[in-house]
């Protein structure tokens, strides 16, 4: 696991689901965005106050509708007070996208956000397609909410 932002951290794997409950106790993480095609993984222990599961292997697979979903659940539950577990099975770097679509969600200009989801602690390069996420910070701009 890795710290990205006050309250947001980062990590890939099996091990955090399968250990969840102590991992939780240790971290005061309580809100998880999760990551995993076909189905999610189980997070043995207490559930988590918070979680989302987006059924997806990468950004590749993300709509707008995903996009605010995902950044509007991490705004929400930074709003509560939470610490927020970006997690993806199949590497931490794939988490990255949902970074990004909070930052944009809670105001930040897409350029920033891309140059901050490039630099540590996330892996380099990072092969996003600038132009898509122009286009949702200027959706999030006019203050469309997305479906869903």
């Amino acid at each position: 696991m890795t710290w990205v932002e006050d309250r947001i951290y980062a990590a890939g794997g099996e091990h955090i689901p399968q250990t969840w409950g102590e991992f939780a106790d240790q971290t005061g993480i309580t809100a998880v965005v999760h990551l995993q095609p076909g189905m999610p993984a189980a997070f043995r222990g207490p559930v988590p106050e918070a979680y989302l599961w987006l059924g997806m292997a990468d950004e590749t697979e993300a709509q707008n509708s995903d996009r605010w979903l995902a950044g509007r659940f991490v705004a929400e539950c930074l709003r509560a007070g939470r610490k927020v577990l970006l997690h993806s099975s199949l590497g931490r770097h794939r988490t990255r996208w949902v970074y990004v679509a909070w930052a944009i969600v809670e105001g930040r200009p897409a350029r920033a956000a891309l140059r901050q989801a490039a630099s540590r602690p996330w892996l380099t390069p990072y092969p996003t397609a600038p132009d898509v996420w122009e286009a949702f910070a200027r959706e999030v701009r006019r203050g469309h909410r997305g479906a869903g």
